[in-house]
C-alpha cells in the first residue's frame, strides 16, 4: 500500500482536492489559503506525482481512485466534499461512482473518461 503525501489547512467538513497528470497538491496553494476559511482542506499528491511514491500497483486512474479510498479510509473520512482537475476529475468521477456513499459533494474541472476526441502532439 502506497502511502500518498497530502497537505491540510483548516478546519470543518473535509474538502479533498485532486490535481491533474503531472502536477502535485502544489498546484492548488491558492485554493488551499482561500478554502481553508471554511473547510478542512486536503490536497493530495496522487501515486507518482510530487511526493507521493508510485509503488508497485498499476499506474491507472482506477488504481488512483482505489489510492483514494484507502488513504480516506486510514484517515478515516467518510463523507467528503470531493475537488477533481483535469486527470483529478477523472479520479474523481472513478471514485464517487465505486464509492457514492462517501461523496457529499463533487465538483469537477476539465474531465474527460473517454480520450477519443483527444490527439497526441507531433
Amino acid at each position: 500500500m502506497t502511502e500518498l503525501f497530502f497537505r491540510q489547512q483548516g478546519s470543518g467538513k473535509p474538502l479533498v482536492l485532486l490535481h491533474g497528470n503531472g502536477e502535485d497538491s502544489s498546484y492548488f496553494s491558492q485554493q488551499i489559503a482561500w478554502f481553508s476559511r471554511a473547510w478542512r482542506v486536503i490536497a493530495i499528491d496522487t501515486r507518482g506525482h510530487g511526493r507521493s511514491p508510485r509503488g508497485d500497483a498499476p499506474f491507472t486512474l482506477a488504481q488512483f481512485a482505489e489510492d483514494l479510498h484507502a488513504f480516506l479510509e486510514r484517515e478515516g473520512l467518510r463523507r467528503i466534499q470531493l475537488l477533481g482537475f483535469s486527470d483529478g476529475a477523472n479520479v474523481a468521477l472513478l471514485f464517487s461512482l465505486r464509492y457514492p456513499q462517501y461523496v457529499e459533494k463533487l465538483v469537477l474541472n476539465g474531465a474527460n473518461l473517454s480520450p477519443g476526441g483527444v490527439r497526441l502532439r507531433t
